[in-house]
């Protein structure tokens, strides 16, 4: 009977915590001649178990199994899960589990706990490991500048704007994709035309601001300058994503735009009068360009 070697998490963001654990748990079974498997969940728990706190996705259900696959694991399992699942005993998960994945050995991070009221310790996993057969390692938090890496700090550096640290975080730049939407088109007349993104919906995003990033559409890429947010000087709150590609001209209605965060470069301003809008552009697009170009 093959058996696998498995870790089990909720892996939003898939940081560079995550991928400590990941590389850990593909590395044991390709020493041991196995296949690894991630299992994952969609939605998060949180937003099941807690709607209250309003959670907000690092990465969408797509974007994290890409993730996952790149680090090397062999088999990626998401689990929808419901309030049912929330119900399960930890040994009846793990019996779940069993039916589909035989276990070899089940590898968690050092907060991991499931099944009804959390009550699938580490010590209660180890011992179901002891009467199922299977061996239960828990992997120490990754820190970073002396800070444990977490999703949940991943996020509060999002909120403040510092995509920079996001990215350090990440191991990659923080990106959001979406398909491109017809806008006002505001920013052709101003002679700085946009593609624009209605952000994904429990999405998160970086503080509301002009951004140096990267965009990328089919088999295509261009530097931008963003603006993430509303258009005070317009009277407009509706939250876009509004990207402007740098010595780039393209037909992007309906594409699916991604784009990567790479360096703030101010925030959201209002603006006196049409022209005064039009230097700031001028200017963020400026510098955009420099920093884009290491400069």
């Amino acid at each position: 009977m093959k058996r696998y070697i498995a870790t089990i998490g909720a892996f939003d963001g898939v940081h560079l915590g995550h991928r400590w654990l990941l590389r850990q748990v593909v590395d044991r079974a390709r020493h041991l001649g196995l296949p690894s498997v991630a299992v994952t969940f969609d939605p998060h728990p949180d937003l099941v178990l807690y709607p209250e706190r309003h959670l907000s996705y690092l990465t969408d259900r797509e974007e994290k199994e890409q993730l996952l696959r790149e680090i090397g694991v062999d088999e990626v399992l998401v689990l929808e899960f419901t309030r049912e699942l929330s119900m399960l005993r930890a040994d009846e998960f793990v019996d779940m589990l069993q039916a589909r994945y035989p276990l070899q050995e089940l590898w968690v991070g050092p907060d991991f706990a499931m099944g009804r009221g959390r009550q699938g310790t580490h010590a209660a996993l180890a011992e179901i490991g002891r009467e199922q057969g299977f061996a239960l390692h828990v992997v120490p938090p990754l820190r970073l500048d002396g800070e444990i890496v977490s999703s949940s700090y991943v996020r509060s550096l999002l909120a403040s704007g510092d995509v920079e640290h996001v990215q350090r975080l990440l191991g990659r730049p923080f990106s959001v994709c979406g398909r491109v939407v017809e806008g006002a088109r505001r920013g052709r007349s101003l002679g700085f035309p946009t593609a624009n993104v209605v952000p994904p919906p429990q999405r998160a995003l970086p503080a509301d601001g002009v951004y140096a990033a990267s965009a990328s559409w089919d088999d295509r890429e261009a530097p931008a300058v963003v603006n993430l947010g509303g258009r005070p000087t317009f009277e407009d709150q509706t939250r876009l994503l509004e990207a402007h590609l740098i010595d780039v001209e393209a037909d992007l209605y309906g594409a699916r735009l991604c784009v990567r965060f790479l360096r703030r470069i101010r925030g959201v301003q209002k603006f006196a009068s049409l022209e005064a809008l039009r230097e700031q552009i001028a200017a963020d697009r400026a510098v955009a360009a420099k920093l884009l170009a290491g400069g």
